[in-house]
């Protein structure tokens, strides 16, 4: 025990275990309660009551506690203690000692690349070497994700490999944090529509020498995956090389105002490296990278997003736990 406290409550007298840590994670939380059980447990005398502390405790945190039977409280407002007669909760909303250094590494652009593998449908386990080289990313970094997952419980180490036990939970907290990392954004207008300009973006995708350096994105990616999300301009990834063939084939004109093509140069050549075929000779940024773009798109983009969800993330996630 970190330590206790005396007290009365009414005619009793009651010790409270105290367990403290620096961090509240659902990981923490688990092995801190395994050791206040094992404390409360060489006590024979009655009156003894475990508590878990930190600096902030999440919902789920603070779940694993009331399952356990122990207390809990923390220094952002948080608190439940629940002994002989006595029951005091209290909750707060904020978090004023949120661990943006954790999630700043989550979401990171190279971190970026693991968890688009991890989501992407359907989900497998892998070892973090091969991770790490499906990623393109050091065993450092991958390792570094690896565990990062596993202390939020996100995450399970099996025999095979690491894999996602909660991919939506670890979806929407990286959609939260998503910000485009872009070198360029440029509007343009094209006189095509419709099958013609279909027909042009196939023939940019396959030119000779054209080497995976476009792809389809935000609500132009979305239309092949979902029939609702449609969107009047065209949106597309693109490199140099790749904005050189698709001004050629769709006769790209630039434009200040009234573009109606919009072609977005990333700084992570992992766009085009997880694109995807989604319609033969349409090649379109992968579900998550696209569902991660529609979240920021404005307009109905959130709309999109969660319909993009629910039809085709998670129907692949629950598939992939069969």
């Amino acid at each position: 025990m970190d330590f206790t406290v005396k007290l009365d409550a009414g005619d009793s007298s009651w010790m409270w275990i105290v367990e403290s840590k620096l961090c509240g994670q659902p990981r923490e939380v688990r092995s801190a309660l395994f050791q206040l059980k094992n404390t409360l447990s060489a006590f024979s005398e009655s009156g003894r009551y475990g508590i878990f502390a930190a600096p902030y405790l999440s919902e789920e945190s603070r779940k694993l506690c009331v399952q356990a039977g122990m207390g809990y409280v923390d220094l952002s407002g948080n608190a439940r203690l629940c002994f002989g007669t006595v029951f005091i909760e209290t909750r707060s909303k904020d978090n004023p000692y949120r661990e943006k250094r954790v999630f700043k590494s989550l979401f990171s652009a190279k971190a970026g690349r693991i968890l688009s593998i991890l989501l992407t449908p359907p989900l497998r386990p892998w070892k973090v070497k091969k991770l790490s080289i499906a990623a393109g990313v050091s065993l450092g970094q991958a390792s570094n994700v690896r565990k990062l997952l596993l202390d939020q419980e996100w995450a399970e180490a099996r025999n095979e490999g690491l894999i996602l036990l909660k991919p939506e939970e670890l979806a929407r907290a990286w959609q939260k944090a998503y910000k485009p990392l872009l070198h360029s954004k440029d509007t343009f207008y094209t006189m095509l529509s419709g099958n013609d300009l279909d027909a042009a973006v196939r023939a940019a995708f396959v030119e000779p020498g054209y080497d995976a350096s476009a792809a389809l994105a935000s609500y132009s990616a979305a239309r092949w995956y979902v029939p609702y999300a449609r969107h009047a301009t065209l949106f597309l990834y693109a490199n140099t090389k790749g904005k050189e063939i698709l001004k050629r084939h769709l006769g790209l004109q630039a434009v200040e105002r009234g573009g109606n093509v919009i072609v977005l140069e990333p700084r992570e050549d992992a766009v085009f490296s997880g694109r995807v075929e989604a319609a033969p000779g349409i090649w379109c940024s992968g579900l998550i990278q696209t569902w991660l773009d529609l979240s920021v798109a404005g307009e109905r983009g959130n709309e999109a997003a969660e319909i993009l969800l629910q039809q085709k993330l998670s129907p692949g996630w629950k598939e992939s736990d069969r």
